[in-house]
């Protein structure tokens, strides 16, 4: 009889055993897969950080090869340094446009005589001047539509 009651014993012992080492097994897959999961979310991230990197060395290549060419240099050493290539010639421009003073009849209004001098004012001017006034002086662009 006492074999009798160690045979269901075993078994049961051999069942709970073997059921633990399933649950291990089934635990260690799910760990195994969700670390796989975290791995692919974080080389996800890694290759856009990577891809962002790229096109910031890109454009900053861009500017360093632009620091390195002859035109660069050619620039710098004639706004910082003051030289000049061989055959070229330094054209300074010191003085204003000369003013006009201009007075139409009386038969115009006074909106029409501030458009009549701000024109002619455009007619006599330079056309660098009128580029200089359109990138760094535009309030004196609204003066001489007043006539002031």
């Amino acid at each position: 009889m006492a074999y009798r009651d160690l045979e269901p014993m075993s078994k049961q012992l051999t069942i709970v055993v073997g059921l633990t080492v399933v649950g291990f097994m089934a635990f260690g897959l799910a760990l195994s897969y969700y670390r796989n999961i975290l791995f692919d979310t974080h080389l996800m991230e890694i290759g856009e950080q990577n891809d962002m990197l790229q096109k910031h060395i890109d454009s900053e290549q861009g500017d360093l090869d632009y620091y390195r060419s002859a035109q660069y240099k050619d620039k710098y050493a004639k706004e910082t340094l003051g030289k000049l290539n061989p055959g070229e010639k330094l054209l300074i421009i010191t003085q204003k446009p000369p003013s006009l003073d201009i007075n139409p009849g009386p038969d115009f209004s006074v909106s029409e005589q501030q458009t009549a001098a701000f024109e002619e004012t455009l007619r006599q001017m330079p056309v660098y001047l009128h580029w200089k006034l359109y990138f760094f002086e535009k309030e004196k662009i609204e003066e001489l539509k007043r006539g002031i």
